[in-house]
């Protein structure tokens, strides 16, 4: 589980009006809260050969625009130091989800996506691509 104030995506959750933010001890920890739900978000990143990378972004753009797509089987299998990254913060509740994909250009994890949210069930529905 990685740090949410470590992720490059930190500043568009902050800005969300679905999320609340509080920081704790000194400043110290720093707490984000799904507030339709009360639901506490945790993040994390992963990392992603090319092939389950571009697979992952075709997905997220089709799902952002709002087609429902069929996942095939696919499930993309996490690798260190992969040419794709994918930043995810998601309630504990599974009722929300925000995503940004990168991938690998110019010695940095440049965006390839936007910062996408989901919401109730399309939250699931991603969710369960990891």
């Amino acid at each position: 589980m990685a740090n949410i104030k470590s992720l490059q995506m930190w500043e568009n959750i902050c800005n969300d009006s679905r999320i609340g933010v509080s920081q704790s001890l000194f400043g110290l920890r720093t707490k984000a809260v799904y507030l339709p739900t009360g639901s506490e978000l945790k993040a994390g990143t992963m990392g992603f050969s090319r092939s389950d990378g571009m697979k992952l972004q075709q997905i997220l753009l089709s799902l952002h625009e709002g087609h429902r797509c069929s996942l095939d089987g696919f499930q993309p299998k996490p690798v260190p130091n992969g040419n794709y990254m994918v930043e995810v913060c998601y309630s504990d509740d599974d009722s929300f989800l925000a995503i940004q994909l990168f991938q690998f250009s110019r010695l940095s994890y440049e965006p390839v996506t936007d910062f996408l949210v989901f919401e109730e069930d399309d939250a699931r529905f991603v969710g369960s691509l990891f």
